[in-house]
């Protein structure tokens, strides 16, 4: 972090609680209802073959004037607290990529529900079908990099936290896989 970064006041931002029921309530719906939903949906984002621009998805999100209004409004929180979970998960996958795991809906200490997670990840994927094609359906040069993903749909279980490790492996190599297409991405 840098000396300038570190003396920035954080820009208040909704607890879990508080964002869900405001992404709950939002009309038309959004694709996301939950903090689970959020980390899946931008997970996909960040570690996608392009870069997307926050002003194209964040207002399907939080609803199209989010982004314009004060700081005080629950709307400007929420935009808040979008762009936190999508620094927190950007920082995770390249600071500490053994250490991520995606943020599946906790039921107890040891089983955790995938579903919000994984269907927002593949919402999340929508933005650049073709480029992720490769990766969705397996390819020769990608192999089958996305099956612990694929296993989280199959399962009639809930996920355990070897699944979620398993997952979060898979998420570290799909985005070294992509790296080298961002890298190239003019804006």
């Amino acid at each position: 972090m840098t000396q300038n970064s570190q003396e920035m006041t954080p820009r208040p931002k909704l607890d879990d609680e508080a964002f869900e029921a405001f992404i709950r309530r939002r009309r038309p719906p959004s694709p996301i209802w939950s903090m689970s939903s959020l980390d899946g949906y931008l997970t996909a984002l960040i570690i996608g073959p392009k870069f997307i621009d926050p002003r194209q998805w964040i207002p399907e999100l939080t609803g199209p004037d989010a982004l314009n209004l004060p700081m005080e409004t629950t709307e400007h929180r929420a935009v808040q607290t979008i762009v936190a979970e999508y620094n927190r998960i950007s920082a995770s996958l390249s600071e500490r990529p053994k250490d991520h795991r995606p943020r599946f809906t906790q039921i107890d200490d040891q089983t955790l529900d995938p579903f919000d997670w994984d269907l927002c990840f593949l919402l999340g994927t929508g933005y650049a079908p073709k480029l992720w094609r490769p990766v969705l359906r397996g390819h020769a040069v990608t192999g089958d990099i996305i099956a612990p993903l694929r296993k989280l749909g199959e399962i009639k279980r809930k996920a355990t936290h070897q699944d979620a490790a398993a997952v979060a492996e898979a998420l570290v190599n799909i985005r070294t896989y992509f790296m080298p297409k961002r890298a190239k991405q003019k804006f």
